[in-house]
């Protein structure tokens, strides 16, 4: 703050960040969020002016004006709620601006606004400073006062507007939406204006028509027995969904794997985009690993894709970024007409109440949500998910399509699918083993099925599971040779290479075999004949059968699911899925009576079982999820859709000692708004080699090498807690502790298989 709060009124700047004058930023950011609105909704909700240009207004204040030099605090969100709510009457308005900076608040009448100490803020507004650059904010909200205080009523008067406002609104789910569609536009508008210093006006990128590039793709991929099967279906599903397609709404598209599922989905969306004037695409998927590769054929066909997760870093950072891809490497604002991103990103742009999660809200608006896997939703959130898609169609104009091949009951949505298709035969048959069997007891499964195939996976619940199953096929207990190894304990750099490894010599009609957990479930595409899958909900196995015989041979695949336990006799199933899901597909898979023995389906017939298990899940599960809570007045809600497990901590896999370098390198910079790019791409390079792991198991390989002596005279040490839930697997420990095949090894199974 220059000049004197004693003096004239024009003889003052005052700024909203170092150099900025206020009235500039509060000004830009109100003119970001209306051409935002504009662009993306089509008009501009009703008090977004008002909401943009008081944001900020306290921050006016001397106490404010020194922060902004090194000296002190101050909190200004409060109080320029406070003048918000007394110029508007509106809590919606005032209630966006408070959380601005932070999260949307539960019950927020009796836990924010009567719990105000209303003298402190009187006298923080009193203190406030109308100067020059304030005409430009007062004038187009239409208010002329001589100072700022005269427009805080009453100690008495503010207590009865409040209890006023309170006994008149109703927080239903239409206030939530409204304040959710504010808060995303001011709070994108304020950070885009923060990180660009108001000096660039941003230009979005319209949707550019690919043409015929999808045809084109099409035309260059390999033909493999299944390719006219899945260019007639192309066609039929395409020519129903031009007829379907008269607004905006809920549509499924369920196909077999193998079907061409993610073209056939862009192309759909780009003809809704032809012929509903759509302003983009968004395509959700569960893993990170299935983004990157879907990720890729967009680009192929659409000229601007954005790749959205938390690894994923647009731009060199040696070169000069523009304002607002720095803004997106920052904040991960969808700002591309095309983007790919996933379920967990969508679900925090959705329900999270925190502030800078809400930024890509409103561009779901007039957007066409391809929905990729949804199953992959824990089942107990389908409700309220279907419920959420459903509102957002008819108060945002969207569509959204639910694409795979196991439809689960999240929504009632129209079929683009033809009802006469399906396969021109039965790929596989599943087999259900009603037995359990351990480590010991299962070569005997296996070894009865495997003379007969060249090509096997082995598909198990559990990471510590998996490695048992592998160390004993290595031990040569069951008849598979030279097996590959995926699971959540195999770092990403490795896991791309063994999937590309795996797929090469799929491509050469070379033999193939593979152990894994269910990272193999969704959107990898392998080919198996064989297939062990230890029990799992009805969805998860469908999908691990996905994988077998998926272009349709000459062979036909077999499915094995059955039932592995630990060496005290408990499924390793148990300690992975609710019960729930469990005990519905047991009771599915056991109700048909097939002969004595195991009973075995056709895949015509497991999706008839699909179908039963959908409708018994649907009477079996309760409310619940953010879309429930929300609508009780708990907007500051867990809106996490998939949780960290409990007491694991990350661990990175230092190969070459670069790990500690780059470490290093993260703690020496600043937390300057302009560094956390920086920091960003230092991060996501390390996370191509981190995994997750139990506290506990670390313990045990830090005590029994020995690390916790280790001193600066000795050798160093094998593994190191470097802070609190981080580790680091150091280039000693990498190949024993760590192995790049099969990834982290528990001190347990290291000492019982490898020692």
């Amino acid at each position: 703050m220059r000049g004197s709060v004693n003096g004239s009124d024009n003889g003052l700047i005052i700024e909203s960040h170092p150099g900025r004058p206020l009235e500039d930023h509060l000004t830009h950011t109100c003119k970001l969020a209306e051409e935002l609105s504009l662009r993306f909704l089509g008009s501009v909700p009703p008090k977004l002016r008002e909401v943009c240009l008081l944001h900020d207004i306290a921050k006016a204040h001397r106490r404010f004006q020194a922060s902004l030099y090194g000296k002190g605090k101050f909190p200004h969100a409060e109080p320029s709620a406070a003048i918000a709510l007394a110029i508007t009457k509106d809590i919606v308005a005032a209630e966006v601006i408070r959380c601005h900076h932070t999260h949307l608040a539960d019950e927020f009448f009796d836990n924010v606004w009567y719990n105000l100490e209303y003298e402190k803020l009187a006298k923080t507004v009193k203190e406030l400073p109308k100067w020059g650059g304030s005409r430009s904010v007062a004038e187009p909200l239409k208010i002329a006062v001589a100072k700022w205080e005269q427009l805080l009523p009453s100690f008495e008067e503010w207590d009865d507007l409040i209890f006023e406002i309170e006994d008149e609104l109703v927080l239903d789910i239409d206030v939530w939406f409204g304040v959710k569609l504010l808060y995303s536009l001011l709070i994108t508008a304020d950070r885009l204006d923060a990180v660009s210093g108001g000096k660039e006006d941003f230009q979005f990128l319209d949707f550019q028509d690919p043409g015929d590039a999808i045809e084109h793709y099409i035309s260059r991929l390999k033909d493999t027995p299944l390719t006219k099967w899945r260019n007639k279906v192309r066609r039929e599903v395409l020519d129903r969904a031009t007829t379907l397609f008269s607004k905006p709404g809920v549509y499924t598209l369920t196909l077999p794997t193998g079907a061409g599922k993610t073209l056939l989905a862009l192309e759909i969306a780009l003809r809704i985009l032809r012929q509903q004037g759509k302003k983009s695409i968004i395509y959700v998927l569960p893993f990170i690993t299935i983004v990157e590769q879907n990720s890729a054929i967009a680009r192929d066909i659409f000229s601007f894709v954005q790749e959205d997760h938390h690894l994923a870093y647009e731009g060199n950072p040696e070169e000069k970024q523009s304002h607002l891809d720095r803004f997106v490497s920052l904040f991960r604002y969808w700002k591309e007409p095309v983007v790919v991103s996933t379920f967990a990103k969508l679900w925090e742009v959705l329900y999270s109440p925190r502030a800078n999660d809400a930024m890509s809200f409103h561009r779901l608006a007039n957007a066409v949500v391809l929905l990729d896997e949804p199953q992959s939703i824990p089942a107990r959130y389908w409700k309220g998910f279907g419920e959420t898609l459903n509102f957002l169609v008819e108060k945002m104009n969207t569509t959204f399509i639910l694409i795979t091949a196991t439809q689960p009951n999240i929504a009632q949505g129209i079929e683009l699918t033809p009802s006469h298709i399906s396969l021109p035969r039965n790929r596989y048959s599943l087999f259900w083993s009603n037995g359990t069997y351990d480590i010991q007891k299962l070569p005997d499964l296996v070894n009865r099925h495997v003379p007969e195939c060249k090509n096997t996976m082995v598909v198990v619940n559990t990471r510590k599971a998996a490695l048992e199953v592998l160390f004993s096929i290595r031990n040569g207990s069951m008849d598979i040779e030279n097996p590959f190894f995926l699971s959540g304990w195999v770092a990403p750099f490795d896991r791309k290479r063994t999937l590309s490894e795996i797929k090469a010599r799929e491509e050469k009609s070379l033999p193939r075999n593979l152990v894994a957990t269910q990272v193999v479930e969704a959107g990898v595409d392998l080919d198996f004949h064989l297939v062990f899958r230890d029990i799992a909900p009805m969805d998860s196995l469908v999908q691990v059968a996905g994988r077998c015989n998926r272009h349709m041979s000459d062979f036909e695949g077999r499915v094995i699911v059955f039932t592995m336990t630990d060496e005290n006799g408990r499924g390793y199933a148990t300690t992975v899925y609710d019960p729930v899901l469990l005990n519905v597909t047991k009771e599915v898979l056991g109700s048909f009576e097939k002969g004595e023995g195991a009973r075995v389906y056709s895949e015509f017939e497991v999706k008839y079982l699909l179908d039963i298990y959908y409708r018994k899940l649907k009477g079996a599960l309760q409310d619940e999820g953010p879309w429930f809570e929300i609508q009780e007045g708990k907007w500051d809600c867990n809106a996490f859709l998939f949780h960290e497990p409990i007491n694991e901590s990350t661990v990175l896999i230092d190969r070459d000692g670069e790990i500690g370098n780059l470490l290093k390198e993260i703690e020496d910079i600043g937390n300057r708004l302009e560094d956390r790019d920086k920091r960003k791409k230092l991060w996501g390079q390390l996370q191509e080699h981190a995994i997750s792991v139990p506290e506990a198991e670390l313990e045990k390989w830090s005590i029994e090498t020995g690390a916790f002596i280790i001193d600066e005279h000795e050798e160093e040490q094998d593994i190191e807690k470097v802070a609190p839930g981080m580790w680091t697997i150091k280039p000693n420990g990498f190949g024993k502790i760590y192995r790049p095949d099969i990834g982290f090894v528990p001190y347990s199974l290291y000492e019982k298989y490898c020692s």
